[in-house]
């Protein structure tokens, strides 16, 4: 229940209930006491009023440096962790596993024309892959040494010269050791390149055609 200030005129003696008046209504004397009081409740509302406007900065910006410190911490974290780095990273690696996989199940299900639009007519996309040069002599060994019998019984030695000139170039990268350090290889696959290689190289110099063999190699 809320309880009413009551004052008494100091002149006439007079109950005065409302406490907002300087002066007394009855005998007209100033209220020097009740006006003191009224005025120091102004003033503590106006302090109260202050104080708690003068609060709201404070929390917003008590907010702002909290939210900056995490933002920081968050900051200091990513390039900690190089995040964007492993992202990156792990993209690559989702996009190298995609590839391969169009690869293999091409190679595997014996489709080479799939296996040629791969290796050949998309190879911008396709190389950057750690196996692409597996599956690319793995058609090539599927495609030229048929093509170079045929040019053999034709007499089509330019032909001949074309796809050997092909196959030694495949089989000379892997002269440079880094690149069995790069690429995946399969042993049988390496096998037969070699043999594939060495059997055409025999069948040119048995047509006499062993200087212009090597001047290609050269």
């Amino acid at each position: 229940m809320e309880n009413k200030v009551t004052k008494v005129c100091p002149g006439c003696g007079a109950a005065l209930p409302d406490t907002r008046t300087a002066v007394c209504p009855y005998c007209g004397r100033e209220l020097i006491d009740l006006s003191r009081l009224h005025t120091d409740q102004k003033i503590a509302e106006v302090k109260k009023v202050q104080s708690e406007t003068m609060a709201v900065p404070k929390k917003i910006g008590l907010i702002v440096a909290a939210t900056l410190v995490v933002l920081f911490l968050v900051f200091m974290l990513v390039i900690i962790l190089d995040v964007p780095g492993k992202m990156k990273e792990a993209g690559m690696e989702r996009e190298m596993d995609h590839l391969s996989r169009d690869m293999k199940e091409a190679y595997e299900d014996g489709d080479w024309d799939k296996l040629e639009q791969y290796l050949i007519l998309e190879c911008e996309d396709y190389i950057s892959a750690p196996d692409y040069f597996l599956y690319r002599t793995a058609w090539y060994l599927h495609t030229f040494p048929t093509e170079f019998d045929d040019a053999a019984s034709s007499n089509d030695t330019a032909k001949m010269l074309e796809i050997y000139e092909i196959l030694a170039e495949d089989y000379n990268m892997r002269s440079d050791g880094i690149f069995f350090q790069i690429y995946e290889t399969d042993e049988t696959i390496e096998n037969a390149l070699k043999e594939e290689v060495e059997r055409e190289k025999a069948i040119l110099t048995e047509e006499g055609l062993e200087d212009e063999m090597y001047k290609l190699r050269g």
